[in-house]
């Protein structure tokens, strides 16, 4: 979003009482000037009266969103499954336990264990429908290099093609 809508003033970036948002420079991959966040360094922590939204003069972060929780900073993914300790049986759930969208952006789904045969795994699922992207579950995750990272909506997200018609889908044009 702020790529392409903001006009990189860095007034969220100043607004932003917890240091979270920094500015790319010419060495950071970004478009220089444009806002951005390292969700493993200092996650968003969902500031009730959204102080970077209310400064913004672009409408790249709206002002008019009532509620943090239905912002979309990008999508929590979990990439690295063979790495992730619920995977392994273990249980960790540290990700699940520190969402601020708890048994909303990230559930745990019992699943067997087929390596013991025996146990239960309680496995991390993200909610792409809730999750803010607020990077919490990366900053907290216990592996050296996080399981679970927060992408860009546009990299974590297909898009279903409009040609597409779902037929059991009555009374919304077989459209989802």
């Amino acid at each position: 979003v702020f790529a392409s809508a903001g006009v990189r003033c860095g007034q969220c970036v100043q607004a932003c009482p917890y240091d979270t948002l920094k500015l790319a420079t010419l060495a950071s991959g970004l478009s220089a000037g444009t806002p951005y966040f390292v969700a493993r360094a200092i996650p968003c922590e969902m500031c009730e009266d959204i102080p970077c939204a209310k400064v913004c003069p672009s409408g790249a972060l709206n002002k008019d969103i009532a509620s943090i929780d239905d912002s979309r900073m990008g999508l929590a993914v979990l990439l690295d499954q063979e790495n992730c300790l619920n995977f392994q049986g273990l249980r960790c759930d540290v990700c699940y336990r520190e969402c601020p969208k708890i048994d909303e952006a990230i559930t745990l789904e019992l699943d067997r264990n087929m390596r013991t045969g025996k146990h239960a795994r309680f496995l991390p699922t993200v909610h792409s429908d809730a999750c803010t992207g607020c990077g919490k579950c990366e900053k907290v995750c216990v592996l050296e290099q996080p399981a679970i990272k927060v992408l860009p909506l546009s990299l974590a997200k297909g898009e279903l093609g409009h040609h597409y018609r779902f037929g059991w889908l009555e009374g919304k044009d077989g459209k989802s």
